[in-house]
């Protein structure tokens, strides 16, 4: 390919804004970008454009990153390929890298300069390699050319002495400045002629190596006796490693090209011999990354399979147990986003070291990625029980040790493990793998999240059972959105009297085949796996839809609340979210409410309170749902731009019966007004909740007693009629 004044890159991402922001920072470079939305449009412009080098991600519909990184293989093995992908799953990038992937960066990319690095360190590659190929070539043509004159040469020594001089000087310049090495030997290994360029890379001189037999050389025998089998069998090799014996000792890599020459008897054998420590280092690189987390230099997942598989055979075999023991860090997370990648990765170092600690030769510690470590112990006995009460205690120590606090980077640190405890094998006679095992405790792990952080938990069947069930939602989530499975419904909020005040959106599944699926079911999965984002999204679009379409239809509604989840309100660009989504609709700010729950506001309580400030700029009213149940305080509650209070159900449901409820609900609505908030109630179902929040100051209710969550077409004939008449 012909060098381009602006070298082309090729973009493969199906997330739009990914693709984007590459193609703004590249072409400050002066690079040329085209972007393709898929695997297959990717594949097709690079048919098209032959680009320089490829950015690509792994996660992408109909022709995913992987495919695309095999066809590419295939078809130009030598355009660099630069994986940009949101797992950090070490297999993936394992596997992208056998596939031909020059590098793997993690997506979103903090630091575009990293970006930037790793392509300009990849073309450079490129060049080097292309360079490099066309030397060997020209190299290796050359020397057979020159070979050749210099036989003719000495055919024609009688013709032209002073023709054979000039050839001869000719010749000399260029075996004296080889950069490989260029040998002579006779059949029966006598080396007979070598380039000075042998002390390039080794100890030795030119006289050194000349009249010595090449055992002295290469002294590995069998090496030696093979390529001599190889030589005479198919009369030349090529890229044969060998390994030269320097003159201290020292063993250098090195590849071998040679062939026989000239006929039986009175035939040597010519070659070059090139100097590949680099590339044997190199590969040895790779093969340890292949095996060991780059971070911690603990082995990596595959490494971890790999023995634990051989520890599942060798319990079946002699009657053993073993535990796999896996960890993941409390709140993490936080300290990473807060203080930084710096800090995190040594923090995830020091955890390592004390993981290790006092830890017997035949056990594993392993990191799998993220702040996700596994302890692999072997042989606990051929007691069940006793097993387990090893595992347990090893998992206490852990606990207590990790719990210790850090000194990273003049922070003090404090972290505590999630732990999960799979025994193996499980039962006399089980079939499991070794993914198996790992997703057991896997399991355990989360199970003790669940209950509290900072727990051991040992698995059990059921937890599984409930994980399987979870992923299929899971699975089934990803396609709800386009295959429009979710939908709206609206709750009217009203006055004592039934008339509507407002209402709050509720998003609601309705799957083909297994019919309604719970928001308490499905939700969770969506803020897990990050799928709350374009829900959420959607979400509001929709509302923003509604709340035009009342208004141009004549029946506004005065209040729209929309539930914003913690993931969703700790984007960067929220605010900048929501300012496009009113303005693509046209929706009034001043109708649209945004509820946040307790735990969210007084998670990172400064960047909080300034992201709420620029909501209400916008003029958006803000709401905390479920008081009551988490983090209350007046402390936080007089620093925070709110407007609405909503007392959470579980207080209104037992107000009749419990005068403990009773008094956190007065206590509420007294607080509200003192704060100048408004206040309402939700989940109001009787006329006795009813008057008694009515008697206690509170003007706003939402709950069964006036309307279940209605899709829109209902709610339309609601807001037509203005009003709610109660349940009988």
């Amino acid at each position: 390919m012909e060098h381009r004044q602006n070298p082309v890159i090729l973009t493969i991402d199906d997330e739009e804004n990914i693709r984007d922001s590459f193609r703004l920072f590249l072409e400050d470079f002066d690079y040329r970008v085209v972007e393709a939305r898929n695997g297959r449009e990717g594949l097709q412009l690079f048919e098209r454009e032959q680009p320089d080098l490829v950015l690509c991600d792994l996660r992408m519909p109909e022709v995913d990153g992987l495919e695309v990184l095999a066809t590419l293989k295939e078809q130009a093995p030598e355009t660099p390929i630069i994986v940009v992908s949101g797992t950090g799953v070490i297999g993936d990038a394992v596997e992208a890298i056998r596939l031909g992937a020059w590098n793997y960066l993690l997506k979103p990319i903090q630091d575009m300069s990293v970006l930037i690095h790793a392509i300009n360190q990849a073309m450079e590659r490129a060049r080097l390699i292309k360079e490099n190929r066309a030397y060997q070539e020209h190299l290796e043509a050359e020397v057979a050319r020159r070979t050749e004159a210099l036989q003719k040469v000495v055919g024609e020594l009688n013709s032209s002495h002073r023709q054979l001089q000039e050839k001869e000087e000719k010749y000399r310049s260029i075996f004296e400045n080889l950069q490989d090495v260029y040998f002579e030997m006779q059949e029966d290994g006598l080396v007979t002629e070598v380039s000075p360029s042998v002390s390039h890379f080794s100890c030795y001189r030119r006289e050194d190596v000349l009249r010595r037999d090449i055992s002295q050389l290469f002294p590995r025998q069998k090496n030696r006796e093979d390529l001599l089998t190889r030589l005479k069998n198919s009369g030349s090799v090529t890229d044969y490693e060998i390994y030269l014996q320097d003159k201290d000792g020292t063993m250098v890599p090195c590849s071998l090209n040679a062939r026989y020459q000239g006929n039986s008897g009175t035939a040597k054998i010519c070659g070059t011999l090139r100097d590949i420590s680099e590339r044997k280092q190199a590969e040895a690189r790779i093969e340890h990354l292949a095996y060991f987390d780059a971070l911690t230099e603990l082995p990596n997942r595959r490494l971890l399979l790999d023995r634990l598989e051989q520890n599942l055979s060798r319990a079946h075999r002699y009657g053993h147990y073993g535990a796999m023991l896996f960890l993941d860090l409390d709140r993490f997370k936080n300290i990473n986003d807060s203080l930084g990648h710096p800090v995190g990765d040594a923090l995830l170092k020091e955890v390592s070291k004390r993981m290790t600690q006092d830890m017997r030769a035949e056990d594993t510690v392993s990191r799998l990625g993220g702040d996700e470590f596994v302890l692999l112990l072997s042989e606990l006995g051929d007691d069940p029980g006793n097993a387990a009460v090893q595992a347990q205690h090893k998992a206490e120590q852990l606990q207590v040790r990790l719990a210790e606090k850090y000194h990273i980077m003049g922070h003090e640190l404090h972290v505590t493990p999630s732990i999960g405890v799979a025994m193996f094998p499980s039962a006399e006679g089980a079939k499991e793998s070794g993914n198996d095992i790992l997703r057991h405790a896997d399991t355990a792990m989360y199970r003790a999240k669940e209950e509290g952080r900072d727990t051991i938990r040992f698995f059990l069947p059921s937890m599984q059972s409930a994980a399987d069930d979870r992923l299929a939602i899971e699975k089934e989530l990803r396609y709800a959105l386009e295959r429009n499975q979710l939908s709206l419904y609206f709750q009217p909020q009203v006055n004592a009297d039934g008339v509507i005040l407002g209402a709050e959106t509720l998003a609601r599944w309705q799957h083909p085949e297994k019919g309604f699926i719970s928001p308490a079911t499905f939700i969770p999965v969506a803020e897990a796996t990050g799928l709350i984002l374009p829900i959420g999204e959607w979400i509001l679009r929709l509302a923003c839809r509604c709340l035009k379409s009342w208004a141009d239809q004549g029946t506004p509604v005065p209040h729209l609340a929309v539930n914003v989840s913690p993931r969703q309100f700790r984007q960067p660009d929220f605010i900048q979210q929501i300012c496009s989504i009113l303005d693509e609709t046209g929706a009034e700010p001043s109708q649209l409410g945004l509820e946040l729950t307790e735990g969210m506001v007084i998670d990172n309580i400064a960047e909080t309170i300034e992201k709420m400030q620029g909501l209400k700029q916008l003029g958006i009213e803000l709401s905390i749902d479920d008081f009551g149940t988490g983090y209350s305080s007046l402390a936080y509650l007089k620093r925070m731009p709110l407007d609405v209070l909503k007392i959470d159900q579980s207080f209104v449901r037992d107000i009749e019966s419990d005068p403990n409820d009773a008094a956190i609900v007065e206590t509420i609505i007294a607080m509200a007004n003192h704060l100048d908030l408004k206040v309402i109630a939700e989940g109001v179902e009787t006329e006795f909740e009813l008057d008694f929040l009515k008697t206690k100051g509170c003007k706003s209710y939402q709950g069964y007693l006036f309307s279940r969550p209605l899709p829109k077409t209902e709610f339309d004939t609601l807001l037509k009629a203005g009003t709610v008449k109660r349940k009988d």
